[in-house]
């Protein structure tokens, strides 16, 4: 639902401010939870097809990444 929804739906002040805040709060629990449920997820990432492999935590960011050191990728295709 976008800002001018909520204005039309809920004129008064009051009522909108109120929904603002339920929307905020329920979009914050819904954040927790998933960065709860996540908390242990690994991405691995090669930024060059394949030849190197990095890991880093879920929601962290690249700059956070580490090398992963012998990764023995198993060949699918030829090239």
């Amino acid at each position: 639902m976008n800002i001018e929804e909520l204005v039309k739906k809920y004129p008064n002040d009051f009522e909108l401010g109120s929904k603002v805040r339920e929307l905020y709060y329920k979009g914050r629990q819904l954040t927790d939870e998933l960065e709860e449920k996540m908390k242990d997820a690994k991405i691995f990432e090669s930024p060059d097809g394949g030849k190197t492999v990095y890991v880093r935590g879920w929601g962290q960011p690249t700059s956070e990444r580490k090398l992963v050191e012998n990764t023995n990728q198993l060949k699918l295709f030829n090239e």
